[in-house]
């Protein structure tokens, strides 16, 4: 497919005369007609929510990161209104310009003592965290200093976010892949670099793979080649650990993780991003991070709803409990029924296995038509010939819920005369 979208855009281009920015449109076309362009699905009425009204039609929701159901939560929607009733509806510009706001501190405070860490600093969406804090720590903020330039090398997973990947791009640190999940090849690449300021970076949760990090064998590399850790947290926080701290807290190691990342997209039922780690480092990201001191900081009605979702994940053992339940009774359904899903771990994330995107649009469309809404990914978010499906599953689904998603799968693979169930990814 790529292959021949590269040859039929350098044709038509060449035919039309256009490069560049006047070639976006045919770029675009292109996109339309190879079928890679996504649609874009438009939410009427619940929101996040198991049952939710698309164009009118009533559909079952399983691609929502709202794990713990706590979007709509009339504790987290109410302690928003107060919120917004004491601060409005704007944080009134940069922090340090326009100073900090006391619910927004008081946030911070809350998600370090969650995730085990000295302190936290928070930004309007997980991407500004990642993009910016790899330049922060492996460049100079001025003369040299902390770090010289050149200095560093980021060794980040193949898997590992976008985000992380759009933030190398801002450093003058080597950018070093390592096969995912592979400590021999990583342990390798650090042995071979002759760089000072060594930065690992991968993910605490793989939502796509199905997998929980072996957060202990990534310590102790580190502190074999003296580098350090930073983790992504954004599936795990909330998720997991006796008091939903994520990896660190599963593990009882989240004093050895040097920056913790995550978003409020997910779990927290909200949006936002922070970073956890320190105080001395963090203090440093407050004058540091180019996405923190040039961008407003998160709206205070935001802080007062995530506090409360705090509150709940802190003291939420049984929730993640039953959500952990359903998961597992999701992932091993598609296993009876002879479906491929990924991953050693059961996590509320399930990778539905496909392959052949061929198979996986066919698949989507048969969800669409039964009015199940379950993103298919596909190349270019996954690799060609591995898409997926990202089921998530959140608290408030039911039972009902749960069987009907599985009846479907099982219509549809009888149904669609192409369908092939996928082979497990080869390693």
């Amino acid at each position: 497919m790529l292959r021949t979208m590269v040859k039929d855009f350098k044709e038509q281009s060449s035919r039309l005369g256009v490069s560049g920015f006047d070639s976006i449109p045919l770029f675009v076309e292109l996109l339309k007609d190879k079928g890679i362009y996504p649609s874009f699905t438009t939410i009427t009425d619940g929101v996040n929510e198991p049952e939710c009204v698309v164009d009118g039609e009533d559909y079952l929701m399983f691609c929502a990161n709202n794990y713990l159901s706590l979007s709509g939560d009339p504790r987290v929607k109410a302690a928003a209104k107060a919120a917004v009733d004491k601060y409005g509806t704007g944080p009134g510009g940069s922090r340090v310009i326009a100073g900090n706001v006391d619910i927004i501190e008081e946030l911070e405070a809350r998600i370090a003592r969650m995730t085990g860490t000295e302190d936290c600093l928070t930004l309007p969406t997980g991407y500004m965290a990642n993009v910016s804090v790899l330049q922060a720590l492996m460049d100079p903020l001025f003369f040299g200093m902390p770090a010289k330039k050149d200095s560093g090398a980021i060794f980040i997973d193949e898997l590992d976010h976008g985000s992380v990947q759009d933030g190398c791009g801002l450093t003058s640190a080597l950018k070093i892949i390592y096969r995912h999940d592979d400590l021999e090849d990583l342990e390798r690449k650090l042995a071979q670099c002759d760089r000072p300021n060594k930065l690992i970076t991968t993910e605490g949760v793989f939502s796509l793979e199905g997998e929980i990090l072996d957060l202990p064998a990534y310590i102790e590399i580190a502190g074999k080649y003296g580098a350090k850790l930073m983790i992504d947290d954004a599936h795990a926080v909330g998720i997991i650990g006796d008091h939903g701290g994520g990896v660190g807290d599963f593990y009882s190691r989240a004093g050895d993780i040097d920056l913790l990342m995550g978003c409020m997209d997910k779990a927290f039922g909200g949006t936002g991003g922070y970073l956890c780690g320190s105080k001395p480092l963090i203090d440093y990201l407050r004058v540091a991070l180019r996405s923190s001191v040039l961008s407003s900081a998160i709206p205070a009605m935001m802080a007062g709803a995530m506090i409360e979702s705090v509150n709940i994940m802190e003291d939420g053992r049984g929730l993640r409990a039953a959500l952990f339940e359903k998961a597992a009774y999701l992932r091993q359904g598609l296993i009876d029924r002879g479906f491929t899903v990924l991953g050693r771990d059961v996590i509320p994330s399930v990778p539905l296995f496909m392959g052949d995107e061929r198979v996986g649009m066919a698949f989507a469309e048969g969800l669409h038509q039964r009015r199940i809404f379950c993103s298919l990914v596909r190349w270019p978010a996954a690799p060609q010939g591995k898409a997926r499906f990202r089921i998530i599953v959140m608290a408030n689904h039911t039972q009902e819920h749960l069987d009907r998603f599985l009846d479907a799968c099982s219509e549809i693979r009888d149904e669609v005369e192409a369908l092939e169930l996928a082979d497990p990814v080869p390693a």
